[in-house]
């Protein structure tokens, strides 16, 4: 057992978090990537079909605050998965800050309303990392560091001003939400990863669950659906298009 410090730097350099549920082989090649487009294809191994279904059957609806926002964060998954990911980033987006407020209010930390998010944020994590540590749940040293790193990589990137974000994926709330980024700004599966990998350590936060849910019927064949979407808008556009050539 220990912390996760050496990750820590390494995921604040490339602009993201240690991701919660994921090993450390998965970690390596995470920090290993020498580009964007590689950190995207490194965490699509981790945001699977299999992994998000299990997550919205069993993990996402059962989870204290979480659950009150099940149905959109089902909503941007699939989304997600028929290729829509400026639709699915500008959903999940509100649940974080949504789901971060509530979370600090049901801890007893205080109207959160009435504080400033980056503030609220460093109050609702310090009290996650310190019953984390009170209670020795799991490995709490590692559980320290990914909450370290969440904390860093929302002050520095996604709760940044728009106009002070480095990366060029553009995954920045202000950005998003107030229209400040266009199409070609974002609207990739790394934007999607990043704050989908937010709502699961939020989940974490709100009940120390340290792994992913377990496959069960009901999420194999929603994964099963997931994999389906890109391939069944393609055909039926392609479809439709020979259709209609026909008809005129």
């Amino acid at each position: 057992m220990g912390n996760l410090k050496g990750f820590e730097k390494e995921f604040a350099r490339i602009g993201f978090f240690i991701p919660p549920f994921v090993n450390f082989g998965t970690l390596s090649e995470i920090v290993q990537a020498l580009s964007q487009t590689h950190i995207e294809s490194a965490l699509q191994k981790i945001y699977t079909p299999g992994h998000l279904a299990s997550m919205v059957v069993s993990r996402y609806p059962q989870t204290p605050i979480v659950k009150q926002y099940k149905i959109i964060i089902s909503e941007s998954i699939e989304a997600h998965f028929l290729g829509l990911n400026h639709v699915a980033v500008a959903g999940l987006v509100p649940v974080i800050e949504g789901t971060a407020r509530q979370l600090h209010e049901l801890f007893g930390l205080g109207n959160a309303r009435k504080l400033e998010l980056k503030p609220m944020l460093t109050a609702l994590l310090g009290y996650a990392k310190n019953e984390t540590n009170r209670l020795k749940l799991g490995a709490y040293e590692e559980v320290e560091s990914m909450l370290d790193s969440f904390d860093h990589y929302l002050k520095r990137y996604l709760y940044a001003g728009s106009d002070k974000y480095s990366l060029a994926d553009k995954t920045n709330r202000h950005g998003i939400t107030h229209g400040a980024y266009t199409d070609i700004d974002y609207g990739t599966p790394l934007n999607f990863y990043k704050v989908i990998g937010a709502v699961d350590v939020l989940c974490l936060v709100a009940k120390f669950q340290p792994f992913s849910p377990r496959d069960t019927p009901e999420s194999l064949a929603l994964a099963m659906y997931y994999l389906g979407l890109a391939e069944w808008k393609e055909r039926d556009l392609r479809e439709n298009a020979l259709f209609l050539a026909k008809e005129n």
